[in-house]
């Protein structure tokens, strides 16, 4: 079998240990000639290439994992929720990064920080080959709903007065692939926009403890969930340093007919945050009640926004400015909400739904992003 060696991916500590070896020979051959010396030299490095091309064809399992820790986000970035260029504004985690427990280790490698989330990406290895079901899920819903493992646990941050266990801010959702039987890459998200984290401001840094207690997959589509790992212990501690990707803020101030309104947007390169408001002041006649308006929001193309109470992915819209309608619903009947959800969310009727919405709106606001 030929090998080419320009494409074999060289182990440097390897590499330098049989380079180093080498070179104490070298030195104590000192006396001899020159020309000896140097041919010595190139023969050490030569082996050193070969040794380290045997020990990644040898050893797959060590060639596999070279290139993946510092690496992973490269691979799992655009399977998340918040979809974006992480690889190139991570940072490599320190601290506690590699816990094992019950035959299952997980290796957390690399960061993002911001005043929104906290994205880490990590590694999950399993001595036992995971449950064919969970191979055969991620298969068969992987390119649609993602590829899921969760973590139940709990965390600990020095800005914060107490832990937030899964019963509070629920299990960590860690998206990506299966990379074979026995390994799974992806990365989860700590979301500083909602309970309890909400409650804190993030300072620069912070020291960060995580207790994982147990891994479980998607087991069918409904999502029943079986366990990968239960009753373990896998501990981290890390010290983190917040950065500030490119974060642009835009004041609205504006309302709709009930009293509901928008501050401001904030946007990154990885999320939209809009921060919602009520004043009672601006609330119009017949629309005293808090569901007498259903908000409709869509995209400079028109594009509906799939806003999750106040949050949404950057990637995938346009951003040049947002339209949100403001729907009467106050008097509305099962069979008017019936046809507006079908409007809404019927594929076939995407280009007719902003003529759909301007006719049928009681209100509007206009917002300009791109200034």
């Amino acid at each position: 079998m030929q090998i080419n060696l320009d494409h074999i991916e060289v182990p440097k500590e390897e590499l330098q240990k049989v380079i180093s070896s080498s070179m104490v020979s070298v030195r104590k051959e000192y006396h001899k000639k020159k020309v000896r010396r140097i041919a010595r030299w190139c023969s050490a490095a030569a082996a050193a290439i070969a040794v380290a091309a045997v020990v990644c064809i040898s050893n797959p399992t060590l060639a596999a994992e070279l290139p993946l820790i510092g690496h992973i986000f490269e691979r799992v970035q655009d399977d998340q929720q918040y979809p974006g260029d992480y690889s190139s504004k991570a940072d490599r985690l320190a601290g506690t990064t590699i816990s094992e427990s019950q035959g299952v280790t997980v290796t957390l490698s690399e960061i993002v920080c911001t005043d929104q989330s906290m994205n880490v990406s990590v590694m999950i290895e399993s001595e036992e080959a995971f449950p064919e079901r969970a191979l055969q899920m991620s298969q068969t819903f992987g390119k649609d709903y993602g590829t899921r493992l969760f973590f139940t646990a709990e965390h600990q941050v020095d800005f914060m007065d107490h832990t937030a266990g899964a019963d509070e801010y629920g299990d960590l959702e860690v998206q990506g692939e299966f990379e074979d039987d026995h390994t799974f890459i992806g990365a989860f998200r700590i979301n500083f926009e909602v309970y309890p984290f909400a409650e804190y401001e993030v300072p620069d840094s912070f020291n960060w403890e995580m207790k994982v207690s147990g891994i479980s997959y998607f087991a069918e589509e409904g999502g029943t969930r079986e366990a990968l790992a239960d009753g373990g212990e896998w501990i981290f501690s890390n010290e983190i340093q917040k950065s500030e990707p490119e974060t642009k803020t835009v004041p609205v101030n504006q309302y709709e007919p009930n009293g509901n309104g928008i501050s401001e947007i904030v946007m990154t390169p990885y999320e939209v945050t809009i921060n919602y408001v009520y004043d009672e002041s601006q609330v119009q006649p017949g629309y005293e009640s808090f569901d007498s308006i259903h908000s409709v929001m869509l995209d400079g193309s028109g594009k509906l926004i799939d806003d999750k109470v106040g949050m949404f992915p950057t990637e995938g819209y346009d951003l040049s400015k947002i339209t949100v309608y403001s729907l009467d619903v106050s008097n509305a009947s099962e069979a008017e909400w019936e046809e507006m959800w079908k409007k809404l969310y019927d594929d076939s009727f995407a280009a007719q739904l902003p003529g759909w919405l301007e006719e049928r709106s009681a209100a509007k606001m206009e917002i300009d992003l791109a200034e």
